[in-house]
């Protein structure tokens, strides 16, 4: 089950990791990562624990600047940017980080257990997604290991779904080798691709690429080739009515322009996507709203009161009548 560089939850469950956090029981596990309700003794509450693959080369100095930049995201208003707790080593192998409980899964354990998701389902949901982003480029830190695995959709019944995005700073761990393709949405030297622009004027075009990938893969299942965008704006095409198959030749455009490889033809900031995401929602809220299947019959019971009507040029004296 999982990944052969992930401990196994027998081993997991039960254990005190870095002397505070009692791991109770697992939530999910993927090839990326293992995710756990754990109880921090110290605040006496409950957190979510995720536990990455084994891998060298990670120091107690590159988890310590992983949790600075964590800490700076945690700091920002947005409410769908997940607050990092801590950032540490589990038996000086394998890198955790330890996030604020909520219910729900992983987008990755969402679309293996549901399959791909609606157009409309997807745009309400990518929005967000879209504006967190937006807010923590805007304060100067890109996320560098965007996945379906760093993001966390909560399905509450108090409110629509609700999704988080987790795994700030991570990327300033090493990334391992030998995970390869199945390190992220693009193969692993796009990732140190990716940590070599930060700090150049087109950094952020990285994260616009893999947020794309992961939209794609939401969208259609699989996850686009590595070299560039689909083929046409038919391929996340559905069925349905008029307004739904408008929604996922939209989505689908907007995607393509998320994995252009040309900068001059993709979105040049989160911002913008933003924008189009907000645009999109509301044209597929208007056109896919259906009209009510039938109005009810005008009785006498529910016809409009005769409306009073004044003589002009008289007196103002109500005349009765229809």
């Amino acid at each position: 089950m999982g990944n052969a560089s992930l401990p196994h939850d027998r081993v997991v469950v039960g254990r005190l990791i870095a002397n505070r956090y009692l791991v109770e029981g697992p939530c999910e596990r993927t090839q990326l990562c293992a995710s756990y309700r754990a109880y921090h003794l110290g605040a006496d509450r409950s957190v979510l624990l995720r536990i990455l693959p084994e891998r060298s080369g990670v120091t107690q100095s590159a988890c310590r600047r992983a949790l600075s930049i964590a800490e700076r995201v945690a700091a920002l208003p947005d409410p769908h940017l997940g607050r990092t707790l801590d950032v540490g080593l589990v038996a000086a192998r394998f890198p955790f980080a330890v996030y604020e409980y909520s219910k729900g899964r992983s987008l990755a354990a969402w679309i293996e257990q549901t399959g791909p998701f609606a157009s409309e389902r997807l745009i309400a949901i990518g929005r967000q997604m879209a504006g967190a982003l937006g807010s923590a480029h805007a304060a100067g830190v890109v996320h560098g290991d965007l996945r379906l695995e760093n993001f966390w959709l909560e399905s509450l019944a108090c409110r629509p779904e609700w999704v988080r995005v987790l795994g700030f700073g991570l990327s300033e761990l090493p990334a391992l080798e030998r995970e390869g393709s199945s390190s992220g949405v693009f193969p692993s030297s796009t990732r140190r691709a990716a940590e070599a622009e930060r700090l150049a004027p087109h950094g952020l075009r990285a994260d616009l690429r893999a947020f794309g990938a992961c939209l794609y893969q939401l969208a259609s299942g699989s996850l686009p080739a590595s070299g560039g965008a689909p083929g046409g704006s038919e391929t996340l095409a559905a069925g349905g009515s008029a307004g739904r198959r408008a929604a996922a030749r939209g989505l689908s455009l907007l995607i393509q322009r998320c994995l252009q490889p040309q900068s001059d033809a993709a979105y040049q900031s989160m911002d913008e996507l933003d924008a189009d995401f907000e645009r999109l929602e509301r044209s597929a809220s208007r056109l896919t709203s259906e009209p009510p299947a039938s109005r009810p019959p005008v009785t006498a019971i529910h016809a409009p009161a005769p409306r009073a009507r004044v003589a002009l040029g008289q007196p103002k004296v109500i005349v009765k009548g229809g």
